[in-house]
């Protein structure tokens, strides 16, 4: 599989992924989960760190693949490294699905600053979908969070 592009959807065994490192405070919604299984619909390939196995975005829809008792799941694999899939986490879960909590936003926002100071508050608000204003305070912030 490690010679697959990026763009390319793959069938692979929900067993063989590990859990999103996820922007989610509260980790994964049973309840959202419950009801996207219920929906019947067919989900979008989830995003998969082609390295690791482990999920980017998707952990409601592979636990609802699941719920419905299905072994495999279409995938998308993405390259980087840790701090960026988790950019990318954040990016695609601000962008579709179950929304963000604002704790949730402000947490990672915490959490890129850590990773990629030198970002600007905009590029950091853009990505987290707060206020560069959010960003510029919990930047100044940051020293003091236990």
């Amino acid at each position: 599989m490690s010679d697959a592009s990026p763009s390319t959807i793959l069938t692979v065994p929900v067993a063989s992924l590990l859990p999103a490192d996820s922007p989610r405070l509260l980790g994964l919604d049973e309840g959202h989960a419950r009801a996207l299984a219920e929906s019947g619909t067919e989900f979008e390939p989830i995003l998969v760190h082609r390295d690791t196995g482990r999920v980017v975005d998707g952990m409601h829809r592979l636990r609802a693949a699941v719920l419905r008792g299905e072994h495999r799941i279409t995938v998308r694999h993405v390259d980087g490294a840790s701090s960026d899939l988790f950019i990318q986490s954040v990016r695609a879960n601000t962008g579709h699905g179950l929304p963000l909590t604002p704790g949730d936003r402000r947490a990672a926002v915490l959490r890129i600053l850590t990773t990629h100071p030198h970002w600007s508050d905009r590029a950091i608000a853009a990505v987290t979908g707060v206020s560069p204003k959010t960003v510029g305070v919990v930047r100044g912030k940051r020293w003091y969070v236990v």
